[in-house]
């Protein structure tokens, strides 16, 4: 582990203050999915003023990618922190398709009171960007030199979205974009941590996705003019037929949730269905039969799951409804549990328990039990693991987080570089 002269070197360059106000100055910038550059070109000028080389990987107009370097000698192993800019609300009027109601514009910005971080994005996750940000600019500052190559990756869309139907703009295209961009356009390492939220725990195996829409058929015309016995309604109406689907789709998920738990070294993972959305029949003309109606269903999948074996059982089970109906699986992401990834998570461990007199929190379920970038850096190979802060909701949008546990993390990501970055690297 990094000696006590060094550690001493590197953590004089890491003060609360520093992460609050840089937490802050991202807070303040918005980034919803699709819109990054922003923020992305805020990031990359802060590389280039303290000594980080910066990468800006072009995605489209609105985005990019914010990656930046600190060089090895080349002779050591390299490390990528990677988190995520977008956020989980947009901060706009769109967000009232989830929200009853919406707090002021002014709560979503960036706010420092009562030891915290208040606003938009301020937990999801730019706390996690600001921690390795001032981490890699302390190992610099620190003068002591690396082996392997520290690469900082700010990435674009990673926030649950996925297009579908007219929703087909970036503003959609969370779940990966940027990583994935990332890691075939360049951008590699040996190992990879992942700054997303976990509570200051370490998670290596998390769910993956499989996402659906299942239509339902009735004969559009017009409802006036005959008795319930002579037309009965189930038999002419899309949306009457969904209601025995959702039915039998909440009935499936409980069974899938049971039988699917995935038991790993970290603890278990645990599946789940979600009916997100359901859309039928024109609010201009409710006068008619509505002949089309689409439920969109999210199922979070374990390690070794395979979306395709997910859509085998929705088939099978939408069959023995005796409805007509229409199924199309339009996302599907694997979940991983990473392979040689126990050397940084024992740097990880020890370098926290030498911080701070005690072990990481053990891995939470409700932590594991989501889908995050790591799994892309697993399925190409690089093992990866999650670190990263908590934080909670503070309003409807708005959220918050302690600045001492920014100040941990930042801590813990410089000394597990320093570390990790002069492993030297086995000869082929």
């Amino acid at each position: 582990m990094v000696n006590e002269k060094d550690k001493e070197k590197v953590l004089n360059h890491i003060t609360r203050d520093e992460v609050a106000e840089l937490t802050k100055q991202l807070v303040d910038i918005s980034s919803p999915t699709g819109s990054e550059r922003e923020i992305g070109e805020f990031i990359l000028d802060w590389y280039s003023r303290h000594g980080l080389k910066p990468i800006r990987q072009e995605i489209d107009p609105n985005r990019v990618n914010a990656v930046g370097v600190l060089e090895g000698s080349g002779n050591g192993i390299s490390l990528m922190i990677n988190g995520h800019m977008d956020t989980s609300f947009t901060g706009t009027e769109e967000d009232r398709m989830f929200c009853r109601s919406l707090e002021p514009a002014s709560e979503l910005r960036g706010a420092i009171r009562d030891g915290k971080v208040f606003g938009l994005g301020a937990s999801n996750m730019k706390s996690g960007l600001a921690a390795f940000m001032v981490a890699g600019k302390a190992v610099r500052e620190s003068g002591l030199s690396l082996k392997g190559d520290l690469i900082l990756a700010a990435v674009a869309g990673e926030i649950s979205r996925t297009p579908i139907g007219p929703y087909q703009s970036g503003s959609y295209r969370g779940e990966g974009t940027g990583t994935r961009h990332l890691l075939t356009h360049g951008v590699q390492s040996d190992y990879a941590i992942v700054a997303d939220r976990s509570g200051l725990s370490i998670v290596w195996a998390q769910n993956g996705v499989a996402q659906f829409r299942i239509n339902t058929f009735g004969n559009p015309h017009a409802a006036w003019g005959m008795t319930r016995e002579q037309e009965p309604p189930e038999e002419q109406s899309a949306i009457l037929q969904m209601v025995r689907v959702i039915q039998a789709v909440d009935a499936w998920a409980t069974e899938f949730e049971k039988n699917h738990v995935y038991s790993s070294a970290q603890g278990q993972v645990i599946p789940k269905v979600n009916i997100g959305s359901i859309q039928g029949g024109a609010p201009y003309r409710p006068n008619y039969y509505p002949g089309v109606c689409s439920l969109y269903v999210d199922v979070r999948t374990p390690p070794e799951l395979r979306p395709v074996q997910v859509q085998r059982e929705l088939k099978q089970m939408l069959s023995k409804t005796g409805i007509e109906y229409d199924l199309e699986m339009y996302a599907s992401l694997m979940g991983y549990e990473a392979k040689g990834i126990e050397p940084v998570v024992n740097v990880l461990d020890q370098t926290y328990q030498t911080l701070f007199g005690q072990k990481p929190a053990p891995a939470n379920t409700f932590r594991a039990s989501i889908w995050t970038d790591t799994n892309i850096y697993n399925e190409m190979g690089i093992p990866a693991c999650k670190f990263g802060l908590g934080g909670k909701k503070w309003a409807i949008r708005s959220e918050q987080i302690e600045i001492e546990e920014i100040f941990r993390g930042a801590q813990v990501y410089a000394l597990a570089a320093v570390e990790i970055c002069n492993w030297e690297k086995a000869s082929p």
